[in-house]
């Protein structure tokens, strides 16, 4: 009888010649098949179906999502799970200490599950430029705009308390508003930026507004540019295509002097009143060259644009039909007879409404008093589909209006690839990344065809862009939530509030 205690002692019992060459075997035949599991498993993975760091790409795209998915890889890996790791890591990025709050903001992000916790650089870009500024002259500088200024509220918080604030605003912070210190906030109401910030006025405390509304805005906003040299057109056949590798330097101002004529904020925005100073102004969308402080646009999940149960896309990617569709209004600017053709939805129908493999057009037109029957004789007006046409197709394009688009995160939702062209930076630029959760186009669209193209027939390609699409949808789900917007504008307004005479002695961690 064998004694419990030393059981596990007892030798294994050989009893055929051939038995150890079985087991050896078998050992051989189990180790083969779990490797080639967990190779399975990292294949079949959401996030890493697409790529292998060992694949060699043979297409330019293919290079972008393969270096763009390891940038994927480091920004998850590097993000930290406590207090304490965040610390460490914001005061090795900043090299100063967070601002009073972050150790609870830090506790709040976690436990919502927020998949960001140290990439927040967008916040620092826009904050920074106001650091230099006592918080006595940001105080008279908001006072002044409130005086000079129209198309924005004031939200109060007092107390952890509301005293005056929207009710949008005011419910996507009502959860976190009584971890907060007293302070004011601009807000703007308009879909287009205010704040240019050149800020070298004599009196920079006096805020002068200006009106550049179907007027062209391209010298202001390119004001603080030093043009080298304009970028020269490419000819002839031979040309080589290029696709965007970097969408921030897509959307720097100064670096695309070719841009003047390409956008219609530029050259006939709609509305767009605004102002030289530096002003501590909050606005869902800015641009490169201007000093808005960026807040998430809480539009994005309104059921309006978000969408319901009813138009929720239930069409798998592999029977979509391999096209481009979008149709819409022609927002984007003021049309005026000189201008209508350097509007980036007019263009982009115009390059595109005859090609086979783009259903797309304008189904209104608005912003052109006395010109919209022009339009529509020389553009063309297609019919006005249901919200799920679109999911009919691979491919979903959007495109900047009169300020952001307001589809772009239901198409991120959706079953699609989703191509992006815009020239607005917005909050959650610092966490979706180009090439891995959606293709970003060029102002230009130089490359468009060439990449639709790609995904529609190339072999790889075609996988590459289900995967893309598959993966896009699932990061949306994990990091635009609604409580994702709660916690970036949690940390924005530590920072914020961090700026002012008593920021750091209120509310301690």
């Amino acid at each position: 009888m064998i004694n419990p205690k030393t059981a596990f002692m007892v030798p294994y019992r050989i009893s055929k010649p051939y038995s150890l060459r079985s087991f050896l075997l078998i050992v051989l035949i189990i180790g083969i098949f779990l490797h080639i599991r967990s190779y399975l498993f990292q294949v079949l993975s959401s996030e890493a179906a697409y790529i292998s760091n060992t694949v060699k790409a043979s297409h330019p795209i293919e290079k972008l999502i393969l270096q763009n998915y390891r940038k994927q890889q480091s920004f998850l890996n590097r993000q930290s799970k406590s207090p304490e790791e965040a610390i460490k890591a914001y005061k090795k990025r900043y090299q100063r200490d967070p601002p009073p709050g972050f150790s609870k903001w830090v506790r709040y992000a976690l436990a919502h599950n927020s998949t960001v916790i140290d990439d927040y650089d967008m916040i620092e870009e826009r904050i920074a430029p106001f650091r230099s500024i006592s918080s006595f002259d940001l105080t008279r500088r908001m006072k002044a705009w409130q005086e000079s200024a129209d198309a924005f509220e004031t939200v109060k918080i007092r107390d952890g308390k509301f005293v005056d604030c929207g009710e949008q605003f005011k419910n996507s912070i009502e959860d976190i508003v009584d971890q907060l210190p007293d302070m004011d906030i601009l807000l703007n109401w308009l879909d287009e930026p205010r704040i240019v910030g050149y800020d070298n006025l004599r009196d920079s405390n006096k805020v002068t507004m200006e009106d550049f509304a179907s007027k062209d805005a391209w010298e202001i906003l390119s004001g603080k540019c030093q043009f080298s040299s304009q970028k020269k057109a490419k000819r002839g056949a031979a040309a080589k295509v290029e696709y965007v590798e970097d969408p921030r330097e897509a959307l720097d101002i100064c670096s695309h002097p070719e841009a003047w004529n390409q956008h219609g904020f530029f050259n006939s925005p709609s509305n767009f009143r605004a102002t030289r100073n530096v002003i501590p102004f909050f606005s869902t969308t800015s641009m490169s060259t201007m000093a808005d402080l960026l807040t998430p646009g809480l539009d994005y999940v309104d059921w309006h644009y978000i969408g319901d149960a009813k138009t929720v896309d239930t069409t798998n990617y592999t029977d979509k039909k391999p096209q481009m569709y979008w149709k819409g209004w022609s927002t984007g600017s003021w049309f005026k007879e000189t201008s209508w053709k350097r509007n980036h939805r007019v263009r982009f129908v115009e390059k595109f409404r005859s090609h086979p493999m783009f259903n797309i057009g304008f189904s209104k037109y608005v912003q052109c008093d006395g010109y919209c029957e022009k339009l529509e004789e020389l553009v063309g007006l297609v019919p006005i589909d249901p919200p799920t046409t679109g999911f009919e197709y691979k491919f979903a394009m959007d495109l900047d209006g009169n300020g952001y688009s307001g589809r772009y995160y239901r198409l991120l939702l959706s079953n699609c690839l989703v191509f992006k062209q815009t020239m607005f930076e917005q909050w959650h630029d610092d966490r979706l990344m180009p090439w891995v959760h959606y293709i970003p186009v060029s102002l230009g669209m130089e490359e468009l065809e060439s990449a639709v193209d790609y995904f529609a027939h190339d072999v790889k390609g075609l996988g590459y862009g289900e995967q893309i699409a598959m993966a896009g949808q699932e990061w949306a789900r994990k990091t635009l939530r609604p409580i994702d917007m709660t916690i970036y504008t949690y940390r924005l307004l530590l920072e914020y509030a961090a700026l002012f005479e008593g920021g750091a002695d209120r509310r301690q961690d």
